[in-house]
């Protein structure tokens, strides 16, 4: 494949990746917001509208864009990192009801961090622990309980 068909191939992808941004963000409009959260300004439609007008909006941009000059392909794509971190990912879904969030986050970022390449126990421990701290204290705050796992239930 030429140069310019890889450009028309990425920019024929982003296209499609904008029609299905549009159709999800015209799908976020009829998703029910509860009375309760009228005067909120996050609901239950903000998520899922922002990410359709920001992927709507990234794909226009590849499509608008000129020719890079240098070829798209998948030639130095890291695969196995990839394939880890979504083993990662599946693995936090199923463990965050037996494990609880903050260990199971823990568990994760440490991993994905490894995976990624920080080989530090000093950096790896204290920043996944920090970080999952920190977001259940946002969550906390927020008034979002988490699941605490089998903590929960040794504490009564």
């Amino acid at each position: 494949m030429t140069l310019p068909d890889r450009v028309q191939a990425e920019r024929a992808v982003a296209l499609a990746l904008m029609l299905l941004c549009l159709a999800y963000l015209a799908l976020g409009f009829r998703i029910v917001v509860p009375e309760s959260s009228d005067d909120s300004p996050f609901s239950a439609r903000s998520f899922p509208l922002a990410l359709g007008v920001l992927g709507a909006l990234l794909s226009a941009a590849i499509v608008a864009r000129p020719g890079t000059g240098s070829p798209v392909g998948v030639a130095g794509f890291a695969w196995q990192r990839t394939g880890g971190l979504l083993l990662l990912m599946a693995g936090f879904a199923l463990a965050i009801s037996h494990l609880g969030f903050v260990v199971t986050s823990t568990l994760f970022l440490a991993g994905g961090f490894r995976l990624l390449g920080e080989r530090r126990p000093r950096v790896l421990l204290p920043v996944s622990i920090g970080v999952s701290l920190g977001f259940w204290a946002l969550f906390r705050a927020l008034d979002v309980t988490l699941d605490w796992g089998f903590f929960e239930r040794l504490l009564g």
